[in-house]
């Protein structure tokens, strides 16, 4: 079966990427695909405004997309528990064609793991001929292994001497001692003579009878008697098979867990055969195998709203990418074969998701299109920014059609709901709520953005802004940041800089504040199309100023 198809936006997924991620999977789903809307990041306030209000759960949330353990891992794994008998260990294991298996407690803990290799040595044990034979004994199992019938219930403690009464009664004794199972047959003499003697158990083979007397004395002493149909010799094997699996089985064991990444897993494989998987309680989930590793497909993925290595999740490099659906400029995700590759100048990812819909001959759900009007509002400013076109016009009054949906007022109750908690956010999170990263001829830039009709909670905030802004800029190594603060009441921009903020205001063609960190811009509302572009004359004017 082919693995499901995962479609997701930008780090720090906002309202565009979320939307266009939920309405192409359900587009691929109608298709025949299985597809997973996935985000990364912690949903923002008005991304869970829109879902709450068109009741559509939280897309799963993926930090990476580097392949893990579970998406390898075989499920339904055979396992004994601790209790059972080697020997329905070894024919699960003949079952199965298995060389181990985890052995698991009454909480589906792994206690430890049994292989054939342990049970081979049951063979070759104890071959000396002055050794006793000593297995430990436990009620239940020898009835299950023996398929026998209790004849009588014992009381006396069974202990791990077993011998077989292959001798006159009179010898017999001399071997025996207390807690002692003795197999034999119908020799009354000598059954009498085992339980006098202490044994603790009689199993009598061959499903001969057993005298009344041999009963009332196994009753009187408190002596197990087990019948079986089992001849001597298979009797005898098929006790040696009847202790608990715990006894052999290897205590010190390697173990992964389902987000282990396999190639960290790799190294510990090519020690194994195999690896039990387990969750934080050390419960069984999962089993991995060399097989299974060479197996391994990567994860298939779909990216919306994006196309920069520098802005997808983690491990994008490992997966398999299926597509790109986007709306901003080409930049630098390679590809080993060719892709549906879907890259136009509008102003969000949804209205091209849209196009897709009616291509397919597709018709657009409610929850789906609720989901695409508000990434499609939030990303135009209400269809006010500069980005702006006559298809995103056209597809906002199409999708309010399907929603009862008033564009206005709906597009201010999200706003409304991003800014709900500006004042609670930390610097950091301000910053990098909607941000992005861009590499421009080797110099690194981040632009993060918000985007609000209360400026001033924010502006307020300047000095603490910017000397986050300084410590992320050295720690990710950063020459330019800018954090952009768009007033969608008034479209215009506080821009708060850090690296390079006379190239950018060069740039800009704007004067920098008192400051020497800030530039105010009227009309400045987009980073994609008013900023973005600017990144190569900014580097090159940073060269000019490095030269002088």
């Amino acid at each position: 079966m082919a693995q499901p198809i995962y479609v997701i936006g930008h780090k720090q997924s906002d309202l565009d990427s979320i939307a266009s991620a939920y309405a192409y999977a359900r587009l691929l789903q109608a298709q025949g695909e299985e597809a997973i809307p996935a985000r990364h990041g912690t949903i923002k306030p008005e991304v869970r405004f829109v879902l709450e209000r068109y009741g559509v759960e939280p897309p799963e949330a993926l930090e990476d997309v580097y392949l893990q353990v579970r998406d390898v891992m075989r499920r339904g794994v055979i396992s004994i528990h601790v209790d059972q008998p080697l020997l329905e260990a070894g024919r699960l294991l003949q079952e199965h064609n298995r060389r181990a298996m985890p052995v698991i407690d009454d909480e589906g803990r792994v206690r430890g793991i049994i292989a054939i290799e342990d049970l081979a040595k049951l063979f070759f044990k104890d071959l000396d001929p002055q050794a006793v034979n000593r297995v430990p004994l436990e009620r239940d199992n020898l009835v299950r292994v023996l398929h026998g019938r209790v004849l009588v219930e014992g009381r006396r403690k069974l202990g791990n001497r077993i011998l077989v009464g292959a001798m006159q009664a009179a010898t017999m004794r001399e071997y025996l001692e207390p807690g002692c199972l003795v197999v034999l047959g119908d020799r009354e003499d000598a059954q009498l003579a085992a339980i006098e003697a202490g044994a603790a158990a009689l199993v009598i083979t061959g499903d001969l009878l057993v005298s009344e007397r041999t009963l009332a004395a196994a009753r009187k002493h408190g002596v197990l008697v087990i019948s079986t149909a089992y001849h001597t010799f298979t009797a005898v094997r098929l006790i040696n098979l009847s202790m608990k699996t715990s006894e052999i089985m290897n205590r010190d064991f390697d173990s992964c867990r389902p987000e282990d990444l396999m190639s960290e897993i790799q190294p510990l494989l090519a020690r194994h055969r195999s690896l039990p998987v387990l969750d934080d309680e050390g419960r069984l989930v999962g089993y991995l195998s060399r097989t299974d590793m060479l197996n391994a497909r990567p994860r298939r993925i779909v990216l919306v709203d994006h196309n920069e290595r520098a802005q997808a999740v983690d491990g994008i490099e490992e997966a398999e990418l299926l597509a790109i659906i986007d709306h901003h400029r080409i930049a630098d995700v390679h590809t080993s074969k060719p892709i549906m590759f879907r890259a136009e100048p509008v102003g969000c990812t949804g209205t091209i998701i849209v196009s897709l819909y009616h291509e397919a001959g597709v018709p657009i759900s409610r929850e789906a299109a609720g989901l695409l009007l508000a990434g499609l509002l939030y990303d135009t400013l209400i269809l006010r920014s500069p980005t702006t076109t006559e298809r995103d016009e056209q597809v906002a009054a199409e999708l309010a059609e399907i929603t009862g949906e008033d564009l206005e007022s709906y597009g201010q109750a999200i706003f409304a709901a991003a800014a709900s908690d500006l004042n609670e956010r930390s610097p950091e999170a301000l910053l990098t709520a909607d941000f992005k990263e861009y590499t421009v001829n080797g110099l690194r830039f981040a632009i993060g953005t918000v985007e609000t009709a209360t400026p001033s909670v924010i502006e307020q905030r300047s000095a603490e802004l910017l000397e986050t802004m300084r410590q992320l800029s050295q720690e990710r190594n950063y020459s330019v940041f800018l954090f952009m603060i768009v007033d969608i009441i008034n479209m215009r921009c506080r821009l708060l800089i850090h690296g390079g903020e006379q190239a950018v205001a060069t740039a800009l063609g704007a004067p920098l504040g008192s400051d020497g960190h800030t530039i105010e811009v009227e009309g400045l509302v987009s980073r994609k199309k008013q900023l973005v572009p600017l990144l190569g004359r900014i580097r090159s004017l940073l060269q000019e100023r490095v030269r002088s």
